[in-house]
């Protein structure tokens, strides 16, 4: 019972500390993919809600829809998608905050207090920015880095367990990225066990294969019922369709250039689909599926200049030092702080095999990191949240060796309080750097909400018309955590373009695709009152002949934005 009273207080203390946060900086997200994923399951996407949000697995989205069904039917209101991200940040760190409190002995209150403090620091640093500004990719490493702390630090692995399912659930690319750093856990676990001889490694070995074994049937059986999920032709031949956008769009330089503007041909694209592609408008053009889509991507890797290995991996190199020198601050210098700390309690135990598998990890984290740096596919959610997965297992692993330092009663107390002192010390001095900094950004975000809201609220006082929005017009709005999503609002590209939820929405106005809706007098056009829109009336002149796209409205949003209402006249 004692037990579950740490735990629960640990739970309400940090949950209090998110709500004290939340009040003075209202959470926000990142980036609108979470909010579009969030609008699919509650229903404001298609007027129902269902499970199919694309990056989040079928199981868990299944079951955020049930519940969007059933409060609704019940007539409640309940942001079920925002309250699962924030649970999880919560999850993780009261498991952190509670395997702190445990790793002394009761007698030692001075040391676990301090380790508690610890503990919250680390929480209010790391992990309570990424709920102020929040992006479900970092949720999932803070899963992930959470599970590898738990790991480490004791034998009781049911919550890290947990923690790598919802981690695998909420983001399987994330969850597939901190695998090696599992093995990293696993490893060190083995060495600490082989020092008590045979028997001890006979059991840790029992122990860590059990845990590994459910954790591969668990997620076997996830992606088996995702795989079923998505199982139908038309979400099959979707998912085709989004690789090939992802191919063309993230990992190629299709969009930052203008070089494709006179030979779109080359690409084996009309003139029509390279305007469509250039905008990124794709919901307009049913004739751009996948395949049109890798032909053009398959074309401009081969049209691209290769670089010797050596000149590449130079490149790759110099972008690896200088992001960790200059542009991964505060993680970095957490990271370093840690590491180094880690360091030097083995050197001074003289423990080389965890030294060397230190010295393995490091090595490891920098392949990775290049790896990806030469993908050329490394935006800032991506290094972020290896930095936590990496940090949290550090500081695993060195608590860890505290932990076993006490437990044989080592002489060498002075050691402990220091290393766990300087711990302290970098989570501190994190703490209001990254709070400040979250706030900041929330903040801006927040008043691009504002501008949202004013003109969202106009467009659904003006009845049931559907209002396609050009893509780059919406970009930099994403959304706040625990409000409603606009339900008369579709983006004329992203991700969602092709899926059988957009043509489920189209097909209520007798369209297959986003030009032929705005045929329908119901259908509008929404823009950024500084975008030229000259190409899409060029775009509808070409498949339709003669009309117009003729302006009927425009919505002033406060000082610093104004978008432009469009009808298509024929």
């Amino acid at each position: 019972m004692r037990k579950w009273r740490v735990r629960g207080g640990a739970a309400v203390l940090l949950l209090l500390l998110m709500a004290a946060a939340g009040s003075v900086t209202a959470p926000v997200y990142y980036l609108n993919d979470d909010v579009t994923m969030r609008s699919i399951v509650s229903g404001a996407y298609t007027g129902s809600p269902d499970g199919h949000a694309v990056y989040m697995k079928y199981p868990l989205t299944c079951l955020l829809a049930g519940l969007y069904r059933l409060s609704g039917g019940l007539g409640i209101k309940v942001p079920w998608f925002d309250l699962l991200l924030a649970g999880c940040i919560l999850l993780a760190g009261a498991g952190i905050l509670v395997r702190c409190w445990e790793l002394t002995p009761d007698k030692g209150i001075r040391l676990r207090m301090v380790l508690a403090v610890t503990g919250i620091l680390l929480f209010a640093g790391l992990l309570l920015p990424q709920y102020l500004y929040m992006h479900y990719t970092i949720v999932a490493a803070i899963l992930a880095g959470g599970a590898l702390f738990l790991w480490v630090t004791g034998p009781e692995r049911g919550l890290a367990l947990l923690l790598l399912g919802l981690s695998y659930l909420v983001r399987s690319q994330v969850f597939f990225l901190s695998l090696p750093f599992l093995l990293v856990a696993v490893l060190d676990g083995l060495l600490q066990a082989g020092k008590a001889g045979k028997e001890g490694l006979r059991l840790e070995v029992g122990k860590q294969g059990k845990a590994l074994l459910f954790l591969a049937v668990m997620t076997l059986l996830l992606w088996g019922i995702d795989c079923i999920g998505y199982g139908s032709e038309a979400w099959q031949s979707y998912r085709e369709y989004n690789d090939s956008r992802t191919a063309l769009y993230d990992y190629t330089d299709f969009l930052s250039t203008d070089r494709y503007q006179e030979s779109y041909e080359e690409l084996g694209l009309t003139q029509e689909q390279f305007m469509v592609l250039s905008h990124y408008d794709t919901l307009l053009d049913q004739t751009i599926d996948a395949q049109v889509l890798e032909h053009a991507a398959e074309q401009i890797r081969e049209r691209k200049e290769e670089a010797s290995i050596g000149a590449l991996l130079k490149q790759c190199l110099q972008g690896y030092y200088t992001h960790v020198r200059y542009d991964g601050r505060p993680y970095s210098l957490l990271w370093l702080g840690c590491y180094a700390v880690l360091l030097f309690l083995l050197i001074v135990r003289r423990s080389w095999d965890r030294l060397l598998l230190a010295g393995a990890l490091a090595a490891g984290r920098s392949l990775i990191w290049i790896y990806l740096i030469a993908q050329g596919r490394f935006p800032e959610r991506v290094w972020v949240s290896l930095y936590l997965i990496e940090i949290l297992l550090l500081l695993g692993m060195l608590l860890g060796e505290c932990r076993e330092k006490i437990e044989k009663h080592s002489s060498r107390q002075w050691l402990i309080s220091g290393a766990v002192v300087l711990c302290m010390a970098l989570f501190a001095g994190a703490v209001p750097g990254q709070l400040q900094e979250a706030d900041r950004r929330a903040a801006q975000q927040r008043s691009r909400q504002t501008q949202w809201r004013l003109l969202t609220d106009h467009l659904e006082g003006q009845g049931d018309s559907l209002y396609l929005m050009d893509v780059f017009s919406a970009v930099a709005y994403a959304g706040e955590l625990y409000e409603e999503d606009a339900g008369g609002v579709l983006l004329l590209g992203g991700w969602m373009t092709h899926s059988p939820l957009s043509q489920r929405r189209l097909a209520e106005y007798g369209a297959g695709d986003g030009a032929e809706a705005l045929q329908h007098p119901g259908v509008y056009l929404v823009a950024s009152q500084d975008r030229d829109m000259a190409w899409l009336q060029s775009y509808l002149e070409s498949r339709f002949g003669e009309v117009c796209l003729k302006e009927t409205e425009s919505i002033v949003c406060g000082e610093e934005a104004a978008f432009v209402v469009y009808q298509l006249m024929q």
